[in-house]
């Protein structure tokens, strides 16, 4: 029979939990000396980062310079070279305003600015950009990105405090976040924290979603029952600690270092502060059981617990800055495996006794394990590193071979010693700390790709992960992890990894209604070089029709009428969980039909008038071409309208009509115009008179009526 383990808040036992700092310091302790902390109003963030910008201008260098025979820069040879790519067969397949390229200006006689017909999103533009490369006269294209200074968060206590999240250039031991935020927030990513709960700080309560307490010993509980939909962390204080601890809040010290509301001119920032955090909550006094943190690891996946309600916001990333001595116990491999399985990453930090072998759960297999460096980038002096250490974030403290000046993590906090009492913030070291930061890294990478697989995502991790610093602890060492966590540089490996597509039109052009329209995607893999690809098309604008296949590289549909504007967005998959999207616009129309013209008759030298008309399907203005006019005749095209005044000589006309509704001519159709000799009787006049058959009938009529009287009638 296997011992019943609890898993507790820093200060207990040997079988502490290592979770807030390396030694059973107070909150007060812990605060910076005559720091004050008064509670804070928050509002949430939506500044432009949240939103996608959108981008127009791509830089282009050709392999020929565009100068004239002596040498000199020529504005023409410049824009024929953009002209000419723009007619190439690399952008031949493509059907979209958006690559309708017009030369901008020039930067060197090989390298020009070009705008694209519509803004783009990011991913969009990147694609295009690398269509434009497989042309053979180009040597590359890229993004003409605009640069901006540093999103730096206007929270008081990020440049005073938060050292933990600036760039290696100013801090070594920094995540560099501020360069990182001008391409991820988090937004759209959701962040476990599987800890002792939360308190509804007000720098936090924006970001946090409804979550669930699965702390069931009724004597750890600290809340009157055991599991039920309230996460809140009535508090954690251990009497039985020698000394007795005092509550931690450590769940929401940890919450808000991963997504504190940010930009809000209150408190502190976050590191993924578009994300939401999920808290979870599976520590209660004196600790919590591997069952109970079992069973919120599979809840906070998406994954079913008995007796519990499904969670309705599954997490991509799980928080686990907690950690007991042993080796990976089967509950724990099981619920790993588990969140594994439906791609959701686990993140967990590998304990602070300053040894060199790594707590549970942080060394389960498929676990993102993290030790803790110092503001001067040096292993802290309490931070456990081993086999199964994956990375390396930023936990405050001591250096273990440069001391630095002890720096912590500043973060959301709660003024109580045993209950909840005020908002506050607060300085905290720890391997928790340290975690926490990795897993705001990870939900600023599942920010920009959902699907990553876990084994991708620490990948992208540890391949980016600076070297630890030279004279540091583990510089010259293998078990500390790949190195420190680097945000901005995650994100530009993750980008470099992901594949790219086009998407393409056929036939090109305006199509008839009734007619099939293909549309072809062609996938390339990144730099992982992961070429097997899964398709997914998705109807973005314009009247809902059927699709031939959604998840085919090719697919099709039939122009329904009338016609119209269809726009269609494919995203590819790759086998790693990268993504990359484009989109392809194509136009169905019904020709306008004219109304039919009547035989249009006119005595010689009179006037004659009629009307063209033509019936629209998608109410497109309609134009006429009339071809061979009689001489002498006029025709509006706006109107429609033909006018023949004096017309003659007689004899007999015809003239072709054809509407035009701007993108699709109709049937045309013949008019005849009849013009009668003027001694005829008759008059002459508009459309509708008598044409010169009736004409000649009644004449025919009066001359066999005199016959028929003179011979038969009464004789006088």
């Amino acid at each position: 029979m296997k011992t019943k383990k609890n898993f507790r808040p820093l200060g207990a036992a040997v079988m502490a939990l290592s979770i807030a700092t390396a030694s059973a310091l107070s909150i007060a302790q812990l605060a910076p000396e005559g720091k004050t902390f008064s509670k804070a109003q928050a509002t949430a963030f939506a500044g432009p980062l949240q939103t996608e910008r959108r981008l127009d201008r791509l830089i282009v260098k050709f392999k020929d310079k565009a100068v004239t025979r002596a040498g000199v820069f020529d504005f023409n040879a410049a824009r024929s070279q953009v002209s000419m790519l723009q007619t190439g067969t690399a952008l031949k397949s493509l059907n979209t305003s958006a690559a309708n390229l017009s030369y901008l200006k020039s930067v060197t006689a090989e390298t020009h600015v070009v705008i694209t017909g519509q803004k783009l999103s990011r991913a969009e533009l990147f694609a295009l950009a690398k269509q434009i490369e497989q042309d053979a006269s180009v040597a590359y294209a890229e993004i003409d990105e605009i640069v901006q200074p540093l999103f730096t968060p206007n929270d008081p206590q990020y440049q005073s405090q938060q050292w933990h999240y600036q760039t290696p250039a100013t801090v070594p031991g920094g995540a560099n976040l501020p360069t990182a935020w001008d391409l991820s927030t988090g937004s759209g990513a959701v962040v476990a924290v599987i800890d002792t709960g939360f308190r509804p700080h007000a720098d936090l309560a924006a970001n946090l979603l409804p979550g669930y307490d699965f702390v069931s010993d009724l004597t750890m509980a600290n809340d009157g029952d055991g599991r039920d939909s309230d996460a809140s962390d009535p508090g954690d204080w251990c009497g039985t600690d020698s000394p007795p601890s005092n509550s931690s809040w450590h769940g929401t010290h940890v919450a808000g270092t991963i997504a504190a509301v940010t930009n809000n001119g209150v408190g502190v920032a976050g590191v993924a502060f578009g994300a939401k955090v999920l808290p979870v909550r599976v520590l209660g006094v004196c600790g919590g059981h591997i069952s109970d943190i079992a069973a919120g690891m599979r809840w906070s996946a998406g994954l079913s617990v008995p007796d519990v309600p499904a969670n309705p916001n599954k997490a991509k990333v799980l928080n686990l800055s907690l950690g007991g001595s042993g080796s990976c116990s089967d509950t724990f491999q099981g619920a790993v495996n588990a969140a594994r399985a439906v791609g959701s990453i686990v993140v967990a930090a590998t304990g602070n006794d300053g040894k060199t072998v790594i707590s549970q759960p942080a060394n389960c297999a498929g676990v993102i394990a993290v030790t803790a460096h110092t503001k001067l980038g040096d292993n802290a002096d309490y931070a456990n590193i081993g086999a199964g250490t994956a990375i390396s974030g930023p936990g405050g403290g001591a250096g273990t071979l440069v001391a630095g000046d002890g720096a912590l993590v500043y973060s959301t906090l709660n003024t109580g010693t045993t209950t909840p009492v005020a908002d506050s913030y607060a300085g905290y070291q720890g391997t928790s700390m340290a975690a926490s930061h990795v897993a705001g890294v990870a939900a600023l990478l599942a920010s920009l790709q959902p699907a990553i697989t876990p084994d991708t995502l620490g990948s992208v991790l540890a391949s980016s992960a600076r070297p630890h610093p030279p004279g540091t602890f583990c510089a010259p060492r293998t078990d500390c992890g790949a190195g420190l966590v680097d945000a901005r540089a995650a994100l530009d490996r993750l980008n470099s990894l992901a594949p790219t597509v086009a998407a393409s039109v056929s036939p090109t052009g305006v199509r008839p209604t009734g007619s099939t329209i293909s549309f072809t995607a062609t996938a390339s893999a990144g730099n992982s070089g992961n070429t097997t690809f899964s398709y997914q098309w998705t109807q973005m604008a314009g009247p809902a029709v059927s699709l031939s296949s959604t998840t085919a590289a090719a697919t099709s549909f039939l122009a329904p009428s009338p016609g119209a504007s269809y726009t269609f967005k494919v995203n590819v998959t790759d086998g790693a969980g990268l993504s990359a999207s484009n989109q392809v616009s194509v136009r169905s129309n019904t020709a306008p039909v004219l109304s039919p013209i009547p035989v249009q008759s006119v005595i010689q030298g009179g006037n004659l008038s009629f009307t063209a008309s033509a019936a629209d399907a998608e109410n497109n203005p309609v134009m006429f071409v009339a071809n061979s006019l009689p001489a002498g005749s006029s025709f509006d095209a706006a109107t429609g309208v033909f006018s023949w005044d004096a017309a003659g000589p007689a004899g007999d006309y015809s003239l072709t009509i054809t509407p035009n509704d701007g993108i699709f001519s109709g049937i045309p159709q013949t008019v005849l115009i009849a013009v009668t000799a003027s001694g005829a009787a008759g008059g002459g006049g508009g459309g509708g008179s008598m044409g010169w058959p009736d004409v000649l009938a009644l004449l025919s009529l009066t001359a066999l009526g005199v016959y028929f009287g003179r011979r038969y009638g009464p004789k006088r």
